[in-house]
């Protein structure tokens, strides 16, 4: 695989037989995904969560603010907590976050109980914060990540396991339209849909349909677009998430969005929260935000990332992060054009 900064080697430390002793002698299980949780973050969560408890084990799945209500059709959802219950785990688990920070206040929670960390991840930007790290960026989803997992378990799919995956998976691609899709990606979808999961189900209530008030959300966001030269941006704050039927906190997608525009070579989204402001970047093929969200305390992936920059007003979030931007839209090439 050739590497360059738009395609570093992917990052991969795959602690196999660490995980498993430490499956084994757990008894007790947390396991915990990202703030603002995405289909992804759901799906490796709750496919993970079934797959342990088909081998007896008491797994209990968290995520700061409860389960998204978009969600709630991925099997066993319902058993989402959002603070600690009893009983206390002898072992967390985290998935598809890159850093401790992105748990949140509940991921902090279980971590301060010093119990052994370990995590599952894709992401090329993750800090290796586990005990025990199982972290392929080859792999295009998390989901992904969990099915290779279960493998080495020999742990057999069920169809609400592989129904949980293939949300992830799906989500986290687009359908399988991302740069990251791969042979073994596709591989990986036929496997899940053959062991039961219903991909029109998992496309119909993800991709296929949005919840209102995000649609309003993205109008309010398409009409404070700001477009220069292949940089397209726009600001939003809590008023405007509350005022558009949504609760603060809610997943929105808007970089995502905005990068579908024609001109966009990169993308991002500033949403002001209390005195901090949450970003969110987007690139085309020829460009990469990893950099950037890292070098700002995020991650992410090169065509996929964010930071949260504590204690800013909007201005001077502006002021750090477009210069960085517009410097990798200056840098970068489209890989595809027509």
């Amino acid at each position: 695989m050739t590497t360059s900064k738009n395609n570093p080697a992917p990052l991969v430390q795959l602690e196999w037989d660490k995980a498993a002793e430490l499956v084994a002698t757990a008894q007790k299980i947390a396991v915990v995904t990202h703030l603002q949780p995405d289909g992804d973050a759901i799906g490796s969560m709750m496919g993970l969560t079934m797959a342990l408890r088909s081998r007896g084990k008491h797994v209990t799945p968290y995520v700061e603010g409860g389960l998204p209500e978009r969600f709630a059709f991925v099997p066993n959802s319902a058993d989402i907590q959002s603070t600690l219950q009893n009983p206390l785990p002898d072992l967390v688990i985290s998935t598809d976050s890159s850093d401790t920070e992105r748990l949140g206040e509940i991921g902090a929670a279980l971590l301060a109980l010093g119990r052994p960390l370990i995590q599952l991840d894709h992401h090329q930007t993750n800090l290796m914060f586990g005990d025990v790290n199982l972290v392929d960026a080859r792999t295009a989803a998390a989901s992904e990540g969990v099915l290779d997992w279960l493998d080495q378990l020999e742990i057999p799919l069920t169809a609400d396991i592989a129904q949980a995956l293939l949300t992830g998976l799906v989500t986290d691609t687009l359908c399988f339209r991302t740069s990251n899709v791969s042979a073994y990606t596709l591989k990986t979808g036929q496997r899940l849909i053959a062991a039961g999961a219903n991909l029109t189900q998992v496309v119909q209530l993800t991709l296929a349909r949005i919840p209102t008030g995000l649609m309003r959300l993205q109008a309010l966001a398409v009409s404070r677009m700001q477009l220069d030269d292949g940089l397209v941006w726009a600001a939003i704050d809590e008023s405007d998430i509350v005022a558009c039927g949504m609760q603060v906190g809610d997943y929105t997608g808007l970089s995502g969005y905005l990068i579908q525009a024609d001109d966009a070579k990169v993308s991002a989204a500033f949403t002001v929260i209390g005195p901090d402001v949450e970003c969110s970047f987007r690139s085309i093929p020829g460009y990469s935000v990893a950099e950037i969200s890292l070098a700002l305390g995020g991650g992410g992936h090169v065509a996929a990332g964010g930071a949260t920059l504590r204690g800013v007003t909007l201005d001077q979030a502006l002021a750090r992060v477009l210069p960085m931007l517009k410097a990798e839209v200056a840098r970068g090439e489209p890989v595809y054009s027509r």
